[in-house]
Formats: C-alpha cells, sequence, structure tokens
C-alpha cells in the first residue's frame, strides 16, 4: 500500500474519533495542539488501514477497591525482585571500552559474538536513521563510521528489548510497547539533528528505553500496575498520575533508578527520569528531546506503551525550543522514511 493510496471516509472518521478522546487533556484551539491532532489523525488513519490489528478492543478492567499504600521504590531495587539485570554483551562492551589498552577492533568482536544484535546493528546503520551513502557490511567497519561510543550507546539500547516477554498483553502489549519507544528513540534522535543539540545516538537510546519502567513496574508490583491501568481507562487520567496515586512514584522515576542501578550515562538516567517532567527536562537536550518525542510519538498514535492520553503542553514551551507548527510538519515528513525503515527492522527482530 503506497502513501497515495486514498483513505476512505469512514476510516477517517474513525481515526477523529479516536484521535478527539487521546487529546482528551489538550487545548486543540492552540496551534501545536491543533497541528499535532492534524498529523495524528492521518497517521491513525493510514495505521488503521495497513495495521488494523493494533487496534483491538481494550479489556475492562475494574477499578481497584482497596487503597495502596505508598512503596520506596529504592526497596525495590535492593530486593531484586524479578528485576532485569544488564545484558551480558554490554556489560562486555562497556569493560572493553574502558580498556586502555583494547582497540575497535575489540569492540567488533565483542559484538559479533552475538549475532542477532550484529544483524540489528548493521540494518540500523544502513537505514535512513543514518543516510550513509555506501553500504556497510561489516560490524568493525560500522564502529569505524559511525564511532565506538555512538555504536556501543546503539547496542546497549536494543539489548534490553527481549528482558520483558511474557508479560500480560491486556494490560502492555509488547509489540506496540516497542513499537512506541522505537517511535520515540527515533523522533527524539531527528529533533537533536535538526538542532543540533545532544547525541542523536544518545536521544535514540533514551527514547527507546524512557518507558522501560512500566514493564518492570508490571514484574514487580503487578497488581499496582494493573490498579493505574485501570485508572487510567476508566477515570481517562494520565498514566503517570494514576502510577503515582496507587504508588506514590511512576514508570519514569522506576526507569530512571532501574538504569542508574545499571551505571548508564547520566544523561540517559535523566531522560528517562524527566520524560514527563518538562522544567527539569529543559536543562538537557537528551531529556528534553525525549519529552517532545514522547508527546509527539503518543499524538501520531505509533503503538503504545499503555498509556494512552496525550498530556497538555502548552504553546509557548514548544515554540521557545523552535518547535513551531511549520517545524512539526517538516519533522513528520522527515520522519516517514525513517520510521518506516526502524520498523522493518522491529519486525525482523521481533518476528
Amino acid at each position: 500500500m503506497t502513501e497515495k493510496t486514498p483513505v476512505p471516509e469512514e476510516i477517517m472518521l474513525k481515526a477523529t474519533a479516536l484521535l478527539k478522546n487521546r487529546f482528551i487533556h489538550t487545548e486543540l484551539d492552540k496551534p501545536i495542539q491543533s497541528t499535532l491532532f492534524e498529523l495524528g489523525v492521518n497517521h491513525v488513519a493510514r495505521d488503521l488501514l495497513e495495521n488494523p490489528g493494533f487496534y483491538k478492543e481494550q479489556v475492562e478492567l475494574p477499578m481497584p477497591t482497596s487503597k495502596f499504600g505508598p512503596v520506596d521504590p529504592i526497596s525495590l531495587m535492593r530486593a531484586e525482585v524479578k528485576l532485569p539485570s544488564l545484558p551480558q554483551v554490554f556489560i562486555e562492551m562497556r569493560q572493553t571500552i574502558n580498556d586502555p589498552s583494547s582497540s575497535a577492533s575489540d569492540l567488533a568482536k565483542v559484538i559479533s559474538r552475538d549475532t542477532a544484535l550484529s544483524a540489528f546493528l548493521l540494518r540500523m546503520v544502513n537505514s535512513a536513521f543514518y543516510n550513509f551513502p555506501a553500504q556497510i557490511d561489516t560490524i568493525s567497519r560500522a564502529v569505524a563510521v559511525v564511532g565506538t561510543n555512538q555504536l556501543s550507546t546503539l547496542a546497549m539500547g536494543t539489548s534490553v528489548m527481549d528482558m520483558f516477554k511474557g508479560l500480560p498483553a491486556d494490560i502492555i502489549d509488547l509489540e506496540l510497547f516497542w513499537r512506541h519507544s522505537f517511535a520515540c528513540g527515533i523522533i527524539a534522535s531527528q529533533l537533536s539533528k535538526n538542532f543540533k543539540q545532544g547525541s542523536p545516538e544518545k536521544c535514540f537510546v533514551a527514547g527507546l528505553l524512557h518507558d522501560i519502567g512500566r514493564p518492570v513496574m508490571m514484574m514487580t508490583l503487578p497488581e499496582r500496575a494493573v490498579a493505574a491501568a485501570a485508572i487510567s481507562r476508566n477515570k481517562k487520567a494520565l498514566m503517570f498520575k494514576a502510577e503515582r496515586f496507587v504508588t506514590g512514584f511512576d514508570h519514569a522515576e522506576l526507569g530512571g533508578m532501574l538504569l542508574r542501578k545499571w551505571n548508564l550515562p547520566f544523561s540517559l538516567v535523566n531522560a528517562v527520569l524527566n520524560h514527563h517532567n518538562p522544567s527539569k527536562a529543559a536543562k538537557s537536550p537528551e531529556a528534553l528531546y525525549v519529552y517532545f518525542a514522547n508527546v509527539i510519538a503518543k499524538a501520531m498514535g505509533v503503538g503504545g506503551s499503555g498509556d494512552f492520553f496525550v498530556r497538555n503542553v502548552n504553546n509557548e514551551r514548544w515554540e521557545k525550543h523552535g518547535l513551531t507548527p511549520e517545524k512539526l510538519r517538516k519533522l513528520d515528513i522527515e520522519l516517514a522514511p525513517i520510521l518506516e525503515d526502524a520498523f522493518s527492522i522491529l519486525k525482523t527482530m521481533k518476528g
């Protein structure tokens, strides 16, 4: 199906209704929100045609009947209750990078031992994400072209994707979760490139991992995670606010703590921790672009982390950082081939 395939009117009406519900917290009379809504309707309408399976009826969740006391998130980190460990391949990569006697070829050897990761990285460096003029066919060449730290950052982000298999799909659909996460990473990276601030690779990985606290909460506090999802769906509440109501913290805080536990760079921890906290996000490019990318990806209806509603972000905040309606439309056009490539890579990885 091509971009020029006309969308039937009934599909456009369905997409418009879905987006009106998704934008229930926003001021649609403002230029930025209006632009995001328009772009979102077009994306969702196209998606309804091409991927109707992504739009299943949500399972009804009963509202919680008991009150939950606050939980200390630090205790979850200490208790080691089902918490995932940093993938072994990344531990080895980090050791290699930190060894002054090691070389780029040593890093390439470590990555090459993981065939699935190697295949992903080669597809990524040959995709529209980088848009290199010549084909890159070896990991050692990828390290030379992209750079040691940048490639290891990409490798780290994607090596966590198999950690959360087996979670209940009626609460969090992992295929949609990773589609949303990939989109957020791609958008954050593109913002970094367009405004020439921060590291595009770090923005990509921070976007990829921004919602990692959601599956972690499902693993460590399943009853509270279900209660938060029920409150969000039934009361049309923003998910991070529902999570704070039932636990005293949200998935952003939990995700940031997990990345800190893994000793990941502060820029990644900060971006994940503050992707719902615009005043603190503004202090670092990675955090700021993940904050905006999360809103844009949600507005476009790309995938889903179980957090359905678009939060309201005032017009001045967008325009202060250069994100005018015109820039958003230009970004939307730029993203099309990059997201298409990214989702085809993701489908190969998960399929």
